[in-house]
């Protein structure tokens, strides 16, 4: 019986400077700046995108969806989304405040983005006749990557509206029919 109490402790010893050796093997004792300069270099610049708008929408209703370059229209697309259905009052607001802060995360890259469009999409919740409910595509608007260099973002730092994107040179804004009327 002692033998076998021995072997139990013995195990039970091992098993301890195992785990405790996992542990230590693991803990992030040194923190590196080169590992770290490392893992952003490997980020695509839609990741770093993604993540830096994500950022700057804390807090927002509006989340990013998406961000993804199409080369063959030169083009980063960024989609966003708000879980509300498309008829509030407030949606499309929400959305051009969204694009204003995003374009002005954006406007840092100027080595990655020069001579691309920048195409902001967004959907919202839509209701059919019968209470199915869809995700639908709701805005999309457009501005080279160029021509935001030349804003000033701060001065848009109020609630946003279609007047206002068009005034900071997008080319266009484009709203589904059922909020095509008023801004």
């Amino acid at each position: 019986m002692l033998h076998f109490e021995l072997r139990r402790h013995f195990l039970l010893i091992f098993i301890i400077l195992c785990l405790t050796a996992l542990i230590y093997s693991n803990l992030p004792l040194d923190s590196d700046p080169m590992n770290i300069s490392v893992q952003q270099e490997n980020q695509t610049i839609e990741d770093i995108l993604f993540d830096e708008i994500s950022l700057a929408l804390d807090g927002s209703e509006v989340r990013i969806t998406g961000v993804n370059y199409y080369e063959n229209i030169n083009s980063i697309v960024i989609g966003f989304e708000k879980k509300w259905f498309y008829t509030n009052p407030d949606l499309k607001e929400c959305m051009v405040d969204s694009v204003l802060t995003a374009t002005s995360a954006i406007i840092t890259h100027s080595e990655d983005l020069a001579g691309k469009k920048i195409v902001f999409t967004g959907s919202a919740i839509k209701r059919n006749g019968m209470g199915d409910q869809n995700m639908v595509k709701i805005f999309q608007t457009e501005i080279a990557f160029d021509d935001a260099l030349y804003v000033d973002w701060e001065e848009f730092n109020g609630h946003g509206g279609e007047k206002e994107l068009k005034n900071a040179s997008f080319e266009y804004v484009w709203w589904h029919s059922d909020l095509s009327t008023g801004t």
